[in-house]
C-alpha cells in the first residue's frame, strides 16, 4: 500500500525526524459535522457519518492526521454524567451519583470506537489516525468533583482503563489523552504521573504511542509535563508563549504541537518560519489548533493557512 505525503509527514514526526515542512494536525470535531451536513450530536452517534465527516474536513484543511473523539464530554456521558445540548457543543450539567460500570455500551462512546476501527481500515494510507480519550485527571474532576483529585482518580480508574483499552484495540496510530490543567502548582500530582505510567504500559502492550493534549496550561507548568513521558504533546489554549513552551518540551524526545491561536490575520509564513527554525535546531515541532475547530469556525482562514503551509514546503 502506497503511503500519501500526508501520512509520511505524520510518520516522520512520530519517528522523531524534524525535517521537511511541519506536520499539520488540526482538531476538526465540529467542522466534521458541518462537512457531513448534520448536527454534532447526530454525527457522534453515526460511525459512517463521523468517519466521512472527519475525512472530508481533513481534506479541506490538507491535514496530515485525523483526530477522532476530541470531545470533553464523551466518556463522562458514557459513565453517567448528564449533558446539555442547548449550545453548539455539549456540556456537563450534572455528574452521576456513581461512575457507570459499562461505559463501552453508551451509544456515542460505542460510535467513537467503531469510527476508529473504520478509519484504521480505510484511511490509514492517507492520514495518521489519532484517537482522543479524556485524561484521567479531567475525568475524575468531571465525575467526582466533590472529592480530592487522587481519590476521584481511583474511582474512575476502572472505567477509564476500559475505555482506553477498547480504543487501543481499535488500532489507532496514537492514543491522545485530553487534560485541562487547574490550579497553580508547578509539579503534576503524583497520582496523575502514576496514572500516565499505567496508561503508557497499557498502550505499549498494543504497540501504540501515547500523547497528551493540555489545555489551560501556564508557562511555569510546562517543564513538569515532561514527567508524563509521552511520545507527543499538543498545547491547547494556555497562558504563555506557546512556541517557547513547545521548545522546552521538545528538548526531550517528544514531538510537540504548537497551537494556531486565532486564524484571522495569522501570518502563516512567519509562524511556519519560526517553527521550521526550531525544527532545524532539532526540536520536533508540528502545528495544531488551539482547541477544536467548530462548525462556525474560520474555515476560509484555516484553508488559507494550510495552503500557505503546504506552499512553503514546495
Amino acid at each position: 500500500m502506497t503511503m500519501r505525503a500526508e501520512r509520511q509527514s505524520f510518520d516522520a514526526m512520530l519517528a522523531g525526524r524534524a525535517s521537511g515542512r511541519p506536520p499539520w494536525l488540526p482538531l476538526v470535531a465540529g467542522l466534521a459535522a458541518r462537512v457531513a451536513a448534520t448536527s454534532y450530536r447526530e454525527l457522534t452517534l453515526d460511525p459512517g457519518l463521523w468517519a466521512a465527516g472527519l475525512v472530508g474536513a481533513a481534506e479541506l484543511l490538507e491535514a496530515d492526521a485525523l483526530v477522532v473523539g476530541f470531545d470533553l464530554t464523551l466518556t463522562a456521558e458514557a459513565c453517567g454524567a448528564e449533558l446539555s445540548w442547548s449550545g453548539s457543543a455539549p456540556v456537563i450539567v450534572r455528574p452521576p451519583p456513581d461512575v457507570g460500570p459499562q461505559p463501552l455500551a453508551a451509544p456515542r462512546q460505542a460510535a467513537m470506537l467503531e469510527t476508529v476501527r473504520r478509519l484504521s481500515a480505510t484511511a490509514s494510507a492517507r492520514f495518521g489516525l489519532v484517537a482522543a480519550v479524556i485524561g484521567p485527571a479531567t475525568l475524575a474532576l468531571q465525575l467526582c468533583p466533590d472529592v480530592p483529585l487522587d481519590e476521584g482518580m481511583k474511582r474512575v480508574k476502572s472505567a477509564h482503563m476500559a475505555v482506553t483499552e477498547a480504543v487501543l484495540k481499535a488500532r489507532p496510530d496514537v492514543v491522545m489523552f485530553v487534560e485541562h490543567l487547574r490550579g497553580s502548582g508547578t509539579e503534576p500530582l503524583r497520582a496523575w504521573q502514576r496514572a500516565f505510567g499505567t496508561l503508557r504500559n497499557l498502550a505499549a502492550h498494543y504497540d501504540v504511542p501515547t500523547a497528551v493534549y493540555v489545555d489551560g496550561w501556564a508557562a511555569h507548568q510546562v517543564a513538569a509535563l515532561a514527567t508524563l513521558k509521552v511520545s507527543a504533546y499538543l498545547l491547547g489554549t494556555g497562558a504563555g508563549d506557546a512556541l517557547a513552551s513547545a521548545r522546552i518540551l521538545a528538548a526531550g524526545p517528544a514531538a510537540v504541537g504548537v497551537p494556531l491561536a486565532g486564524v484571522a490575520g495569522v501570518d502563516a509564513r512567519a509562524m511556519v518560519a519560526a517553527v521550521c527554525a526550531a525544527r532545524d535546531e532539532g526540536c520536533n515541532l508540528f502545528l495544531t489548533t488551539a482547541g477544536a475547530v467548530t462548525a462556525d469556525g474560520d474555515l476560509a482562514g484555516l484553508r488559507a493557512f494550510a495552503a500557505q503551509l503546504h506552499g512553503l514546503a514546495a
